[in-house]
């Protein structure tokens, strides 16, 4: 109301002066239509006042609901109208505002999907020493569920190295890695953990743990040094005695008939078993090369039976009974060859690692979709630790207990399972100390590819 009365003042005395100066006859007629003039000026002075408020009312209302990221109607101006430009830009905004928005919103949960579903832990915490965020992964690793909401660190992670590792990078806001032991269920875990230090100004730092289960590469690494180290072992062996008794004969042994057949014998027996230890190292090898399966009827009762033949003498050798209970005419598609390959290791070690006056029973099922075989002895057993590892290349389970010496390249069960693998069957070992072992294998009834 102010300003529309300093409006009518202000037309009214720019009326009165122009009327002033022009002096007319009439002067207070002249007078009385310049003041009548300068309100109809005032009046459309508020005209245009409340149109300008209005539409800059409409366009304020716009801009907050914007602001506000709301979705408010487009402001539809005619293109006459002095506010029709600002209005358009305003749209506009509004438009790339709602793209931004979308594209945001699709970055975010293609990020939480991806932390959800990433097999890496990942964890940040903030310069305050409390967590932000952590993915599922992360949770794995540290074997308790995550709180959401903000919270110290120390609440989740309780290891001391990896507590450390954190510290270390916040005190000294420097990255910091480390490779280290992570307990778990069943087994403690290796994990490759990088404490990552980023700052984005001079007062907001964070700290971006990532953890990597590198168990498996530690396994494999441990693997490969194990394998020739034993090898290595395995070898030297007969190789070394063929050549100590080879010179001792040249040395004049030879002359004594006696130790001649004795040491002749000695050189035979270490050949023998540097052949199969070399005819076991070439069968992985074939085997880890991917060698074809040549699936076929194959009458496996019959070939059960024919390797049971084929084990008497050694089993008599240990005084021990092979008790045959797989049906005679049993068949299934396999390969014949890799079949009777892991019917003879297998069957060979429970008659080799059996007691005296022990047994050994073949048994087989069959269902719909698998048929398997079942090698029970009653020999002296495998512990728990060494089941966990009896599948490995070299490996030897201790058999102290049982005062035995059992010869062989270590290959055997090895062997086996690549052998049942290729077969794309699965194989399981269940043993007792001084009771006995059972291992079954169980093959798909269709053809293995």
């Amino acid at each position: 109301m102010r300003r529309l009365l300093a409006v009518l003042v202000i037309f009214g005395s720019l009326n009165s002066l122009l009327v002033w100066c022009v002096r007319p006859s009439q002067l207070g007629i002249a007078l009385l239509i310049a003041w009548s003039l300068a309100l109809i000026e005032m009046a459309g002075v508020s005209y245009l006042l409340r149109w300008g408020n209005q539409r800059i009312s409409i366009l304020t209302k716009k801009v907050e609901g914007i602001r506000h990221e709301e979705t408010p109607a487009h402001v539809l101006l005619s293109p006459h109208d002095p506010f029709y430009q600002l209005a358009l830009q305003i749209n506009y905004l509004q438009t790339h505002q709602r793209k931004v928005q979308r594209k945001i919103a699709g970055q975010n949960q293609e990020f939480a999907t991806l932390l959800d579903y990433l097999p890496i832990g990942v964890m940040v915490i903030d310069r305050y020493r409390k967590v932000e965020l952590a993915n599922p992964a992360m949770e794995q690793f540290l074997q308790q569920q995550i709180s959401p909401r903000r919270h110290p660190f120390t609440q989740d992670v309780r290891q001391f190295e990896l507590a450390s590792l954190i510290n270390s990078a916040l005190s000294e806001s420097a990255t910091q890695h480390r490779v280290l032991k992570l307990p778990g269920t069943p087994n403690e875990r290796t994990v490759d953990a990088q404490a990552i230090y980023t700052e984005t100004s001079q007062d907001y730092f964070q700290v971006l743990v990532l953890l990597y289960d590198v168990t498996e590469v530690y396994a494999v690494e441990q693997m490969q040094v194990d394998f020739v180290s034993n090898a290595s072992h395995e070898l030297k062996t007969p190789v070394t005695a063929i050549s100590g008794f080879a010179k001792t004969l040249l040395a004049g042994a030879k002359d004594d008939p006696e130790k001649l057949t004795e040491f002749l014998e000695i050189i035979d027996q270490q050949s023998e078993r540097l052949v199969e230890l070399i005819n076991d190292v070439l069968t992985i090898s074939h085997l880890e090369s991917g060698n074809a399966v040549e699936a076929a009827e194959v009458p496996v009762g019959q070939q059960v039976e024919m390797q049971v033949s084929l084990l008497k003498p050694l089993a008599a050798v240990n005084q021990v009974t092979l008790v045959n209970q797989v049906p005679a005419d049993l068949v299934a598609v396999t390969d014949q060859h890799k079949f009777d390959q892991i019917l003879k290791n297998v069957l060979g070690n429970a008659i080799k690692y059996n007691r005296s006056g022990g047994s050994v029973t073949l048994t087989a099922a069959v269902t719909t979709k698998t048929w398997s075989l079942s090698i029970a002895d009653t020999g002296v057993g495998i512990s728990p630790q060494d089941q966990l590892r009896v599948f490995e290349r070299f490996y030897r389970a201790e058999v102290s207990h049982s005062n035995q010496r059992v010869s062989g390249s270590g290959l055997g069960l090895a062997i086996v399972r690549e052998l049942v693998d290729s077969l794309n069957g699965k194989i399981d070992l269940q043993s007792q100390l001084d009771e006995g072992t059972t291992v079954t294998m169980t093959f798909p009834v269709n053809a293995p590819s």
